[in-house]
């Protein structure tokens, strides 16, 4: 019990990273097939043999998650663009086995039905940054578009436990919401925790076998969705940047950024071994 509940933290806690993938880790500590299995199977007659392992997985998942975001929020308000420049240094650099693998698990090199998919979800993410301005959410007095938009978030956030490649943290930072997320789990604001927290928990119930069937079924296509959604996210990370860019921060946000590539190398090499 304990060892799943250290998976889950470590899996938790990466999911807390914009373009860390939190199925890579799962991949590494050798439980990613279980939990996906898990996952399909609570909508069957079956769900009472994976209840116990998921709720233990998921009881160190939301330790991992909760504490990762409380160190991320503290970053984000001391040290915003090199916290920032860490996250484009992991999608950067994830970008490249992002590509490799979609070829390897496609079999196939993409086609140019695979390359318009890409341009049109890194279209969807910029259009959502645009758009996502406009929709500015006050958490001391939330209207019930807030509250739908936020269970919709989590609803799409969900689609991360489930889909190599993408993290829970970068759906929320394409939809513009990942500093607001952030700052409702330091300070525990219940009502942005619950509606994210319904709509990951429907999204994991409705989403999990329509992800496996699309992989089975479609894995290029699926891919290169994924490869829009990290690409786009460059932008996403970027246009979050704000105030003056000193040569002091200039100079360590190169430092996390290189950091943040040089992460991604290291979890991928634990991959392959």
């Amino acid at each position: 019990m304990l060892s799943i509940i250290l998976r889950g933290m470590a899996m938790g806690m990466t999911e807390a990273v914009p373009g860390v993938s939190g199925s890579t880790v799962a991949m590494i500590l050798g439980i990613y097939q279980r939990l996906i299995y898990s996952l399909s199977m609570l909508t069957t007659n079956k769900r009472k043999e994976v209840i116990p392992f998921l709720i233990t997985f998921g009881f160190g998942m939301v330790i991992g998650f909760a504490a990762a975001f409380k160190m991320i929020g503290y970053l984000l308000d001391h040290y915003h663009t090199q916290t920032l420049l860490f996250f484009l240094g992991v999608i950067v650099g994830f970008l490249p086995y992002l590509w490799s693998e979609a070829k390897t698990y496609t079999k196939s090199a993409l086609r140019l039905n695979h390359y318009l998919i890409i341009i049109l979800f890194i279209a969807i993410v910029i259009a959502g940054q645009v758009l996502g301005g406009l929709h500015q959410i006050n958490g001391s007095d939330l209207s019930m578009s807030d509250y739908m938009f936020l269970v919709a978030s989590g609803f799409i956030a969900s689609i991360a436990l489930v889909l190599p490649g993408i993290s829970g943290a970068l759906i929320l930072t394409i939809l513009g919401i990942y500093e607001l997320a952030t700052d409702s789990l330091s300070s525990f604001h219940v009502p942005i925790i619950l509606s994210l927290g319904t709509g990951v928990v429907l999204g994991v119930l409705l989403t999990s076998k329509l992800i496996q069937y699309l992989l089975d079924h479609y894995a290029a296509e699926t891919y290169s969705a994924m490869i829009g959604l990290v690409g786009g996210s460059i932008f996403a990370i970027l246009n979050n940047v704000e105030g003056v860019i000193t040569g002091n921060i200039m100079i360590t946000s190169m430092m996390t950024f290189i950091a943040g590539a040089a992460f991604v190398y290291f979890l991928k090499q634990r991959q392959r071994r």
